[in-house]
């Protein structure tokens, strides 16, 4: 019966490499791309500060009203609002 050896250091960097290259390949559409105090920024980590401080906002407000206690579902419900706003916030500054 045949011995099935150990990956080496070699043989891993082999599967490495473009495991690496296909997970960079999806990135390289990060556009528009903004200057914010000399550096420059892809549109989307704004869009997802916004939808995760509107969210938050939006919690907190439910929170002082006593209405988070009636959310079904409440981790399911703030992730659908962060993702909404977060599109929202892409659609009406950055849409071409």
């Amino acid at each position: 019966m045949p011995r099935i050896s150990k990956p080496t250091s070699r043989t891993r960097q082999w599967i490495r490499l473009p495991l690496l290259t296909a997970a960079i390949l999806p990135l390289t559409g990060c556009d528009p791309i903004f200057d914010v105090g000399g550096a420059f920024f892809p549109a989307w980590i704004i869009c997802l500060l916004a939808g995760g401080a509107a969210t938050l906002i939006i919690r907190e407000i439910l929170s002082w009203l006593a209405l988070e206690d009636h959310i079904f579902w409440r981790p399911l419900s703030y992730l659908g609002c962060f993702f909404a706003i977060s599109t929202w916030t892409w659609l009406f500054f950055f849409s071409t």
